[in-house]
C-alpha cells in the first residue's frame, strides 16, 4: 500500500487521441482565469468612480455661466411710467377717463435654462378691470426648469399683484442617469396698476 500526501499531484497518462481535447480545455481554463483576473483589477476603479458623486466643479463652463445668469436675477426688471400707488380719490378721479390694456414680461436666465413671467391686464374708470398671467420656460438637457405656477396674491381696484415661482437645476450625465448638482427656486413678482403701468421684480 502506497501512502499519498494529501497535496500530491499525480501525473496521469492521457491517451494520444485525447491530448488535443485536454490542451484545448487547458487553454480555455487559462483564458477564463486571465479574464477573471483582468475584471477583478478593473472593478475597484469602477466602484471608486461610482462612489464619487459629481459636484459643481463637474459642470461645463456653459453651465457655470447659465447659473451665474440665473443668480444675477431678471434681465428686464423695471417700473413703467406712472404713479405706483394711485390710491387717493383725487388721483383716481384724474385717471378715471383713461382706459386700455397692457402687458408685461419678466425674463430670467439664459438660453441653457430660462423662465419668463407674462402678465396682461385691463384698466379703466380708475380701476384695474381684469388681469391674467401665465409662465413660459425652456432648458437644454441636462439642465432643468420647473414651473411652480403663478397666482394673483393681492386684488384691489387700484392694483393687482401676481407671484410666480420657478425651480432650476443643473446636472451632470452619468451612466445611471442625470445627477443634479445645482438647484435654486426663485419668485417673480408683478404689480399692475389702474393707470396702465406696472412693476416687476424678483427675489
Amino acid at each position: 500500500m502506497h501512502y499519498r500526501h494529501p497535496y500530491w499531484l499525480e501525473h496521469v497518462a492521457v491517451p494520444a487521441h485525447r491530448k488535443g481535447r485536454t490542451m484545448k480545455l487547458r487553454i480555455r481554463i487559462s483564458g477564463a482565469i486571465a479574464a477573471a483576473l483582468l475584471l477583478g483589477s478593473l472593478l475597484p476603479t469602477v466602484a471608486q468612480a461610482a462612489t464619487d458623486p459629481p459636484t459643481l466643479d463637474d459642470l461645463s463652463a456653459e453651465q457655470q455661466q447659465a447659473i451665474a445668469a440665473w443668480e444675477s436675477g431678471g434681465t428686464n426688471m423695471s417700473t413703467a411710467s406712472g404713479d405706483a400707488n394711485v390710491t387717493s380719490r383725487t388721483a383716481v378721479a384724474s385717471v378715471a377717463a383713461t382706459s386700455g390694456t397692457n402687458s408685461m414680461k419678466l425674463y430670467r436666465g439664459s438660453w441653457l435654462m430660462w423662465a419668463e413671467e407674462n402678465v396682461s391686464f385691463g384698466y379703466g374708470g380708475g380701476s384695474v378691470t381684469w388681469s391674467d398671467a401665465f409662465q413660459q420656460s425652456g432648458w437644454v438637457i441636462p439642465n432643468t426648469v420647473k414651473q411652480n405656477g403663478t397666482k394673483r396674491i393681492y386684488t384691489t381696484s387700484a392694483r393687482h399683484d401676481w407671484r410666480g415661482s420657478y425651480t432650476v437645476g443643473a446636472g451632470v450625465p452619468t451612466p445611471w442617469g442625470n445627477a443634479n448638482v445645482y438647484s435654486a427656486t426663485s419668485n417673480a413678482f408683478s404689480r399692475v396698476l389702474n393707470v396702465g403701468s406696472y412693476q416687476k421684480w424678483e427675489d
